[in-house]
C-alpha cells in the first residue's frame, strides 16, 4: 500500500507559481530538490509506453521540460500533476 499526497487545486495553472520556483538559484534546497526532481522525472517517463513517452518533450532539467512543455501546448493529466506537486512543494521547501 503506498500513500498519496494531493495538494491543492491541480486544475489551477501552476506555470508562474514553477517559474518562480525553477529561478530561485540562490536557494540550495531548492535547487537541490529540482535536481532531483528532474531525475526521478525521466527516470519515470522511461518506464511509460513509448506512445506516451513520444508525447512528452525531451529535458534535462524541470525548467527545461517546463519551458518545452508550454511551447508545445499540450495538457497532459501526468505531467500537469507532476507539475503542479514540484511547484507546490518547492514553494514550500523556498
Amino acid at each position: 500500500m503506498s500513500n498519496v499526497l494531493v495538494f491543492g487545486d491541480e486544475t489551477a495553472e501552476q506555470y508562474p507559481l514553477l517559474r518562480k520556483v525553477v529561478l530561485r538559484y540562490q536557494n540550495a534546497l531548492v535547487m537541490s530538490f529540482l535536481e532531483r526532481v528532474s531525475v526521478v522525472l525521466r527516470e519515470e517517463i522511461k518506464q511509460l509506453p513509448r506512445t506516451q513517452r513520444e508525447l512528452i518533450p525531451d529535458f534535462l532539467t524541470v525548467s527545461n521540460l517546463l519551458e518545452a512543455y508550454q511551447e508545445k501546448g499540450l495538457k497532459l493529466p501526468q505531467i500537469e500533476s507532476s507539475m503542479v506537486s514540484i511547484a507546490q512543494l518547492g514553494h514550500y521547501i523556498g
